[in-house]
C-alpha cells in the first residue's frame, strides 16, 4: 500500500491594510506636525529665556530707528486684557520697559505711556506718525498732517510712566488691564522726531512657557511615532496548521496483513551441524588386542 502524498507547500498571502492601521496612521501623521512644532517653539522660547536676557533680566527686541517730521511718534493702541482674574499680566508680562535714544537734529526726548483716551484727547489735531506692529521685524508707518501740541508733553500729569531728556530715555512699566499707548516726542513738542528705540519685558512665565510647550511637544511626538511604528509594522504571517504525517496505512483501516519469513537455509547458517548421510561415521581410533 502506498502512502498518501503531503499537501502541496503554498505561500501565505500578504498581509491586508484593516481600518485599524490606517487610523493609526492618519493620526501619527495628523499628530506628528503639532508635536514637532511645539518641540520648536519651546527650544526657542528656553532659548531666549537663557541667552537673550540682559544684566537686567529683560528680554528686548531689536533696536528699530523711528522718525517722523511731525510732532510725535505713537504706538498703535495696546488693549491688554488676560481674559481670567486668575491670570494676572504680571505673571505674563512681568514689566515692561521701553528704551529711546535721540538721534539727528534732536537733543531732547520725551518718552512716555499713557491711557488711550488721555493721549489721544492731548493728541487731538496734532501731527502725529503712528507705528504699528512695534518691537517686530519691519514695523509700518502711518503719518497724519496735523498741528503743534498744546504744550510740552512733560507738562501733561496724565503719563503712567515717563521720562524726557538727553541722550538714552527710558520706561519701566508693570502692564494693567486697560487700553494704553507709548508716545515718542522732542521735550520742547516741537516737531522732527527722530530717535532709536527698542521694547522689552522680564517675561517671568518665559521659561515655565517654554518647558511646558517642549513637554507637551515631547508627549505628541512620541504619541505620533508609536501609531506611526503600529500603522506600519508588518504583522507575522499565519500559514495555517502544519501538513500531517502521512501513515502507513489510512486512519480507521486494517493493519496490513502478516506475511510469515523466508525459512533460513541451515546447511549455510554459521551455526549449522554436518550432516551424517554425507560425511559418514567419525573415523575410529586403533584397537588394542
Amino acid at each position: 500500500m502506498t502512502a498518501a502524498p503531503p499537501p502541496p507547500w503554498t505561500t501565505a498571502p500578504a498581509p491586508r491594510w484593516g481600518a485599524g492601521r490606517i487610523v493609526a496612521l492618519v493620526l501619527g501623521l495628523l499628530l506628528l506636525l503639532p508635536g514637532l512644532g511645539l518641540l520648536l517653539g519651546g527650544g526657542v522660547l528656553l532659548w531666549a529665556d537663557s541667552a537673550e536676557r540682559n544684566d537686567d533680566g529683560y528680554v528686548f527686541s531689536e533696536r528699530d530707528a523711528f522718525a517722523t517730521d511731525q510732532f510725535a511718534l505713537i504706538s498703535e493702541r495696546i488693549d491688554l486684557a488676560t481674559g481670567a482674574d486668575w491670570v494676572p499680566l504680571s505673571a505674563a508680562l512681568g514689566t515692561a520697559r521701553l528704551e529711546v535714544t535721540a538721534s539727528g537734529s534732536t537733543d531732547e526726548v520725551f518718552v512716555g505711556i499713557a491711557p488711550v483716551s488721555d493721549g489721544e484727547a492731548y493728541l487731538d489735531g496734532v501731527g502725529r506718525t503712528v507705528i504699528d506692529d512695534l518691537g517686530f521685524d519691519n514695523p509700518t508707518q502711518t503719518t497724519t498732517s496735523g498741528d503743534a501740541p498744546s504744550g510740552p508733553p512733560s507738562d501733561e500729569d496724565f503719563w503712567v510712566a515717563q521720562s524726557s531728556g538727553a541722550g538714552t530715555q527710558s520706561v519701566s512699566w508693570v502692564p494693567a488691564d486697560g487700553s494704553w499707548m507709548l508716545v515718542v516726542m522732542n521735550a520742547d513738542g516741537s516737531a522732527d522726531v527722530s530717535v532709536d528705540a527698542r521694547i522689552g519685558a522680564t517675561v517671568p512665565a518665559l521659561g515655565g512657557l517654554g518647558w511646558g510647550l517642549l513637554g507637551s511637544g515631547a508627549f505628541l511626538t512620541l504619541l505620533s511615532v508609536a501609531l506611526l511604528v503600529i500603522a506600519i509594522r508588518r504583522p507575522a504571517r499565519y500559514a495555517g496548521p502544519p501538513a500531517p504525517v502521512p501513515a502507513a496505512y489510512p486512519p480507521g483501516g486494517p493493519p496490513p496483513p502478516w506475511t510469515p519469513p523466508v525459512p533460513a537455509d541451515r546447511t549455510t547458517a554459521a551455526d549449522a551441524r554436518p550432516d551424517s548421510a554425507t560425511t559418514g561415521p567419525p573415523p575410529r581410533g586403533p584397537e588394542t588386542g
